[in-house]
């Protein structure tokens, strides 16, 4: 009975490893994912670390309009408002905002022009 548990409990830890590895996983940046391998699936960048995906994010939302700039930062506010939120949380609010501004298919092209490819979780080249 001992080893049914243990294993339980490292199945448990090699999913939390998992999720904490590909924060993207979340259902809300689907049409994101979708897109990045509908446009560069060769480059596999659902492996960019939070800070890389942070900084393209970053690059984005620079390149809108102040009104889109406007409800992107709103939406970070909204559902990253705890001091515990990270780059994670603030990426998934970003992403999702452009998806609801219907801008996930141009996020998705910006992003693939940012970084060349990644080898794995956190392991990603820029493009420039």
């Amino acid at each position: 009975m001992r080893i049914a548990w243990m294993i339980l409990a490292g199945s448990l830890s090699a999913l939390a490893w998992s999720v904490s590895a590909q924060p993207l996983a979340d259902a809300a940046a689907a049409p994101y994912l979708a897109q990045l391998d509908a446009q560069c699936p060769q480059a596999q960048l659902q492996y960019l670390s939070a800070g890389d995906l942070r900084d393209g994010l970053d690059d984005f939302v620079a390149g809108q309009s102040s009104d889109a700039q406007a409800r992107m930062r709103s939406a970070e506010h909204a559902q990253c408002s705890s001091l515990t939120a990270g780059a994670a949380c603030v990426n998934l609010a970003d992403i999702g905002a452009a998806d609801q501004l219907g801008l996930t298919e141009k996020l998705a092209t910006s992003i693939c022009l940012d970084f060349l490819r990644c080898r794995g979780p956190g392991d990603c080249d820029h493009a420039r």
